[in-house]
């Protein structure tokens, strides 16, 4: 049985066992993130529409005996910003939810197919760098996915962007660093572990030479495992490693920390499509796009 309602968001945090508790935590950083952007003239408009985000949400709560089960979101006026805590979170779980559907296809047709999980790095760049640093990560991964041999033609890439450690990002006068990467799922072939493996010292020469670097990047590689190996389907580890690779593009809490360089990364992020999905796999995946400013 169910309950439909609609409600308005409070400004203040709900107590802990609140049904509401869930979704305020993902907009409690929207007013702080509106403050810097709203600085600057030409991220106003964007300031604007995140703090007035999810004010009114329709809920769709389960009936759990006498109390409230956990809401579900149905509809309500929301800012689709890229910078907003609330919708990249709601992007995040659409993202995943497609990606475990068809997940769940492609294993039906194809089960002995295996995931491994893939990180690729450059070194950190400024803020007037990071558009075009994220541009180029994204043309090195394609070139990196058409090298003949490349073990995989069924990916999920996701670009992150984090705060690059020990910049001083607390003081106003000095620009953080930033640290955008790639996380990669690859679905490959039982063969691939026999006659097509690429060890990491591979997957380092390969990535340096498709993203066209003068030094040796950080990469990491790794077979996607379950918590227990050993009692769980490839399938599981799959589920895993989605679950990993889906995640948010921007932390809520580096933003804040950005402060005042926040109406920058706004422009440099603006408009880049942060996920992508390999042709193969986009037959399994909705892949229609999800609004982000």
């Amino acid at each position: 049985m169910s309950l439909n309602t609609q409600t308005k968001t409070s400004r203040h945090r709900p107590a802990c066992d609140s049904p509401l508790a869930g979704l305020t935590k993902h907009r409690r950083f929207n007013s702080a993130i509106a403050k810097h952007l709203h600085t600057d003239p030409l991220s106003r408009d964007t300031a604007l529409a995140i703090a007035n985000c999810s004010q009114r949400l329709s809920l769709q709560f389960q009936l759990d005996g006498n109390s409230l089960g956990e809401p579900e979101l149905v509809n309500g006026i929301l800012c689709n910003r890229r910078l907003c805590p609330f919708c990249e979170w709601r992007r995040t779980r659409i993202w995943r939810a497609r990606l475990i559907k068809g997940l769940h296809s492609h294993a039906a047709e194809n089960p002995k197919t295996s995931a491994i999980f893939l990180t690729l790095t450059m070194r950190n760049c400024q803020i007037s760098e990071l558009r075009e640093q994220i541009q180029h990560l994204h043309s090195s991964f394609k070139r990196l996915s058409l090298i003949k041999g490349f073990p995989s033609a069924t990916w999920f890439r996701r670009t992150e962007i984090t705060i690059g450690k020990g910049n001083g990002v607390q003081e106003t006068l000095i620009s953080p660093q930033f640290h955008p990467h790639i996380h990669a799922l690859l679905l490959v072939k039982p063969s691939y572990w026999s006659r097509g493996y690429w060890s990491q010292l591979k997957w380092k020469k390969e990535w340096q030479m498709a993203a066209r670097l003068d030094y040796s990047p950080v990469i990491d590689i790794r077979r996607a495992r379950s918590k227990n190996t050993s009692k769980h389907s490839n399938k599981d580890r799959n589920l895993a490693a989605t679950l990993e690779a889906a995640k948010y593009s921007t932390k809520a809490s580096d933003l804040i920390k950005i402060g005042s360089h926040l109406p920058d990364f706004n422009s440099a992020v603006r408009s880049l499509r942060l996920y992508g999905l390999s042709s193969k796999l986009r037959d399994y995946v909705n892949s229609a796009d999800i609004s982000a400013d």
